[in-house]
């Protein structure tokens, strides 16, 4: 399993814990941050991962 995908068990299982309370739009600026300082550590994403994200901002505007 890719760390993305375990940060967001973690975020589903308490998400007052990380993105202080259940909302989408929390949820997308903590994966900004996420990937921002992933990519400032210079670890690159799995191709999972960038599936993930190329996904899920369009899944936002269709919701």
């Amino acid at each position: 399993m890719s760390a993305l995908y375990e940060i967001l068990a973690k975020i589903q299982a308490k998400p007052g814990m990380y993105i202080g309370r259940p909302s989408v739009s929390d949820l997308f600026m903590f994966l900004v941050g996420y990937q921002y300082s992933r990519s400032e550590l210079e670890i690159e994403n799995t191709d999972e991962e960038e599936d993930f994200y190329g996904e899920f901002q369009p899944w936002l505007r269709k919701s």
